[in-house]
């Protein structure tokens, strides 16, 4: 969980440069998700049996993971500061996944847990408003595609923690479904593509972060941790990735660390942090 906690810090730095490079959204997703194909072909076959008795809606829970939380990111990211994408991304999930915990499992939240949650977004709407003056419209719109990201995110925990697939059977699953899905939209013309008119130099960030770190690594260290630490235990690590990606954001992108970011980091974080701990 700690090498998933430095990817998704990069994963944040690369879909916050997708507007400051050539490529494309389509792009990036291609990227994503054909990396891991190519990746885990020695390991279908192998695979094949488990993924074979899977439910269709472990299925549906775990594609939430692929095309439709990449391009709600991707979205918000393009409007939002990197800071905005790790802290929303990775501070937020563990409220969303309490409710649908109780939406579909009927699982009660405690009072404390709920005033966790509340400072949580409370750390959220502190970095939304106190940077709200520079970027008021398209901020407010990149957060919203983010929270959203963040609803999805947490489905697919829940969907990873209640399947039986193998951390490898997963990444297999997601990025097979995914790439094939990310072609019928490009093909269609929902999406456009570059790939013919961008250096390697320009892709190979991408290659290495988004389709060797977030589709390999990432995805199978995530269910690996899920299985054996559980989902909550998962997402408060995943809690000390908003600090980690706002420090890489100042350092590569040279993004301005606000007041407002860091009280927002940190309320956040200590909400994900108190929301764990309470009963």
């Amino acid at each position: 969980m700690i090498i998933v906690l430095f990817i998704w810090s990069g994963f944040a730095l690369t879909v916050r440069a997708v507007g400051a490079s050539s490529l494309s959204i389509a792009d990036v997703m291609l990227i994503r998700f054909s990396v891991p194909l190519l990746l885990l072909t020695p390991w279908v076959l192998s695979s094949l049996k488990e993924i074979k008795n899977i439910k269709w809606s472990d299925i549906t829970f775990i594609m939430l993971g692929g095309v439709p939380f990449l391009l709600l990111a991707t979205f918000g990211a393009s409007t939002a500061p990197a800071a905005y994408v790790g802290t929303i991304l990775t501070g937020t999930p563990v409220f969303f996944a309490a409710l649908l915990s109780f939406v579909f499992y009927r699982q009660r939240i405690s009072l404390s847990k709920f005033l966790a949650f509340l400072l949580i977004l409370f750390g959220i709407a502190t970095m939304i408003v106190g940077n709200a003056r520079s970027i008021p419209d398209s901020l407010l719109h990149g957060a919203a595609f983010l929270l959203i990201a963040s609803l999805v995110w947490a489905g697919y925990t829940l969907g990873l923690k209640n399947t039986k697939l193998s951390p490898i059977a997963v990444a297999i699953v997601l990025s097979y479904t995914s790439f094939f899905v990310t072609l019928v939209m490009v093909l269609s013309g929902i999406l456009k593509t570059n790939l013919g008119v961008i250096s390697f130099d320009d892709a190979l960030p991408f290659i290495l972060v988004q389709g060797v770190g977030v589709g390999v690594i990432s995805t199978i260290g995530f269910s690996y941790a899920v299985n054996k630490l559980g989902s909550i235990r998962s997402l408060l690590l995943g809690s000390l990735s908003p600090g980690l990606t706002a420090l890489l954001a100042a350092l590569v992108l040279h993004e301005a660390l606000s007041i407002a970011m860091i009280c927002g980091i940190a309320l956040s974080t200590i909400g994900v942090i108190l929301s764990n701990r309470a009963k």
